[in-house]
């Protein structure tokens, strides 16, 4: 981690990797933006449609299935799913993973005991490619669902090898439910990721760790919040006309910031950016054939799709072609 950190810090523009907002606090946060920002459609809009749609989405899987989930989080809205797959299997194998332990194992065993002896919770503590490595090992066919939008957050350089690697992580049977924000309004999206009272302090809680875990100085009082939306209309191959989101911290006056354990000191002129991701978008705004062409170029076709009423969020359910 350490190498990462530094890197990141060193390069232009500074970054921090957006995995690194996700401790047990940041995690909490991000729950608080989730559910209490009137802005943020994702959460909100996603846990209906998964309260409307869960019948429909697993009815065409066999039995025995072992659900498995990217970045599972809080857990909650997962819960559909499963009562979903728990009315055709007298018990079910639910492998969550995430990058905060203490977060993920606290939240396994509060649903292992809502579900009790039905439902098997085996979390597993790791990033995206330490858990498709994993799953890679697990033979019974799966259902393996990445919720919250947060395939839109894998960088557009790096998109077609995640695609890959989750390509190679299903089998023939198995099935992927992905969940996608499909709002393209720059104004509703500029608000919903710039709310001052749930995205600064789950920004701001960056620096705090940083502080904590590097010996660092950094005042959160001497940066803002910084957002911006952009559609890139040079942008081909991967994604055409991609449209996302950028967001960091922005310096608020010329300051040096020392790391103690990275035996680092770091500049900041007036304006400057902290990136809170390692790559150009955070969080990529599709249409729907963007999507079904990126998954088809992928080898992954896309079986079923589902939509609110406004065509602001979809369900995708994917097969490998």
């Amino acid at each position: 981690m350490q190498k990462k950190i530094k890197e990141g810090l060193l390069s232009t523009p500074k970054y921090v990797p957006q995995w690194y907002l996700y401790d047990t606090h940041g995690s909490k946060l991000f729950d608080k933006i989730a559910m209490e920002n009137p802005s943020y459609h994702i959460y909100r809009i996603e846990k209906t449609m998964l309260e409307q749609y869960s019948d429909l989405i697993i009815s065409d899987l066999g039995d025995d299935i072992v659900l498995c989930e990217l970045g599972a989080g809080s857990l909650t809205k997962t819960t559909h799913i499963i009562s979903a797959l728990l009315k055709k299997n007298k018990d079910l194998t639910y492998i969550p993973i995430d990058i905060a332990e203490d977060f993920l194992l606290q939240n396994a065993t509060v649903l292992q005991g809502r579900f009790d002896s039905v439902l098997k919770v085996e979390p597993f503590v790791g990033d995206y490619d330490d858990g498709l490595t994993y799953l890679r090992s697990v033979q019974k066919d799966k259902l393996l669902i990445f919720l919250g939008s947060s395939v839109s957050n894998i960088a557009l350089s790096k998109m077609e090898i995640f695609l890959s690697r989750l390509f190679e992580a299903m089998g023939e049977k198995d099935r992927l439910l992905i969940g996608i924000d499909l709002t393209q309004d720059k104004d509703k999206l500029l608000a919903m990721y710039s709310d001052p009272e749930t995205e600064i302090p789950f920004n701001l809680n960056l620096l705090t760790r940083l502080n904590r875990e590097f010996n660092a100085n950094f005042k959160r009082e001497n940066f803002r919040l910084h957002c911006n939306y952009v559609i890139r209309e040079d942008m081909r191959g991967t994604i055409e006309h991609a449209h996302y989101i950028q967001q960091a911290l922005q310096s608020t006056c010329e300051q040096v910031v020392h790391l103690g354990t990275l035996d680092l000191t770091i500049r900041f002129r007036e304006g400057e950016l902290l990136y809170s991701h390692e790559s150009a978008n955070m969080s990529l705004k599709w249409s729907w054939e963007q999507f079904e062409d990126t998954m088809r170029r992928n080898g992954l076709y896309l079986e079923k799709t589902w939509s609110d009423d406004a065509n602001s969020y979809g369900l995708a359910l994917l097969k490998r072609m």
